[in-house]
């Protein structure tokens, strides 16, 4: 009798299974972003980065879970490589190996790696959001005259936080392309900056990216 109410039990308990979706498991993205930036104002080594709001180009990549309906998060990185005017507001002793100048034409590679969220997907017009936060790196600060490295020898890197808005197209549910225009700011530390200086660089991008998904997403019910 045991056996026979054991069976019977076990019949009448719903046992979950899992089904792949049509939603893709992996969402890539590569884009080009043109953007702007104005100006960081470093007090460690009493130096102004003027970018001018000069508009340059930055490269773009992801990789990101799919969840439903198209959304997704992961990690995205970007690189650009900058023109800036480098100038001193102060006297300090560089260390060995890099050097100042109180007013000179130079260049810095850009770079940032932050957590990703992307919200729309579908065929045809839709919109878009995305919700990015992580660093930017400042590195490889050169004086374009001779190639002198600039202080700090070692770059910065500062905290970035971004928000994005934009309209995609998708040639199917898997391929689309994206236009979104983004609003980013990177926060600078304000130790030993006079009172005025802003440590605030914005950074505001209009982006094109092609962002493709592969595989199938699985849900358990």
């Amino acid at each position: 009798m045991l056996v026979c109410v054991a069976g019977s039990l076990s019949a009448q308990l719903r046992r979950p299974r899992v089904y792949a979706t049509n939603d893709p498991s992996v969402w890539m993205t590569a884009g080009i972003d043109g953007f702007r930036a104005n100006v960081v104002n470093d007090g460690a080594t009493s130096s102004s980065w003027n970018f001018g709001n000069s508009t340059n180009l930055q490269y773009r990549a992801s990789l990101e879970k799919g969840m439903a309906n198209g959304s997704s998060f992961g990690l995205a990185g970007s690189w650009a490589h900058v023109p800036f005017e480098y100038s001193t507001f102060g006297i300090v002793n560089p260390p060995a190996g890099v050097t100042q100048c109180s007013l000179c034409d130079a260049h810095l590679d850009l770079m940032t790696l932050v957590a990703t969220f992307h919200s729309g997907a579908g065929v045809g017009f839709h919109q878009l959001v995305e919700l990015n936060g992580g660093i930017v790196a400042y590195r490889n600060l050169k004086q374009d005259s001779d190639g002198a490295r600039l202080a700090p020898g070692g770059g910065n890197i500062d905290p970035l936080f971004s928000f994005g808005y934009g309209f995609g197209y998708g040639l199917s549910d898997r391929t689309n392309i994206d236009f979104t225009s983004n609003y980013t700011i990177g926060l600078h530390e304000r130790k030993s900056l006079p009172n005025g200086a802003s440590n605030t660089n914005s950074m505001p991008s209009l982006r094109l990216s092609l962002r493709m998904g592969f595989g199938r997403r699985s849900v358990t019910r």
